[in-house]
Order: C-alpha cells, then sequence, then structure tokens
C-alpha cells in the first residue's frame, strides 16, 4: 500500500506543479488532482496506522497525519476561503513535507522489511 502511496503522492506533485506553471487547466486533470488529495490522505491514514515491531512510531504517526495539511489548504484554496499565491505556495511546500515525511516512513518499513 505505501508503494501505491508514493506512486500517488508524485503524480500529485507533477499534476499541482503543471498547474502552478500554468499548464494544467481546469477539466478532468484538475478534477483528478483534487480527488487524488483526498485519496492520498485517506491511503496515508490506513497505511502508517500504528503497528507493532515498525520502527520510528512518531514518524510513521507524522506520514499518517502529513497529507491531510495539503488536503485542508487544497481545499480551503479550492473553496475560495483564501486567495493569494501566498496559501498556493503554502499548499505546495505541505505537501513536499508530507510526501519527504511519507518516503521517510516507507524507507524504515522497508529497512525492517515490514513494507507492505
Amino acid at each position: 500500500m505505501t508503494l501505491l502511496l508514493r506512486i500517488l503522492f508524485y503524480v500529485q506533485a507533477l499534476m499541482g506543479l503543471s498547474r502552478f506553471g500554468g499548464l494544467l487547466r481546469a477539466g478532468l486533470l484538475w478534477e483528478t488532482h483534487v480527488t487524488l488529495g483526498v485519496v492520498i490522505a485517506l491511503l496515508a491514514l490506513a497505511g502508517f496506522r500504528p503497528r507493532e515491531n515498525v520502527p520510528v512510531p512518531g514518524l510513521r504517526a507524522a506520514a499518517r497525519f502529513a497529507p491531510l495539511l495539503p488536503l485542508l489548504t487544497g481545499a480551503a484554496i479550492l473553496s475560495q476561503s483564501v486567495q493569494g499565491r501566498g496559501f498556493t505556495l503554502l499548499h505546495m511546500l505541505l505537501g513536499i513535507l508530507a510526501l519527504g515525511l511519507v518516503e521517510m516512513a516507507a524507507a524504515g518499513e522497508r529497512k525492517a522489511g515490514a513494507g507492505s
């Protein structure tokens, strides 16, 4: 499951960067970006749930909940509750942070031989 989560996260990042760069406009691909945000958050919640004999439980907890931060900021941007490039950059930085935490937690699982 963590491999799928990681792949989806990279697809999500590429779609977001394409949108930020003006290459991806509203439409089906943009709706996919929004939908993937929800799917990624749900996969992270399920994939990094507490388990025995897995190293660094704090890192797993951070990786489990970190995707909720870009999801919430993205939802605020989408609903036009907040506006401006600053919030878009915050959304992007939180996504990169979440991706990094997911990668670190997945690497810890692989190293321990506990990957799913």
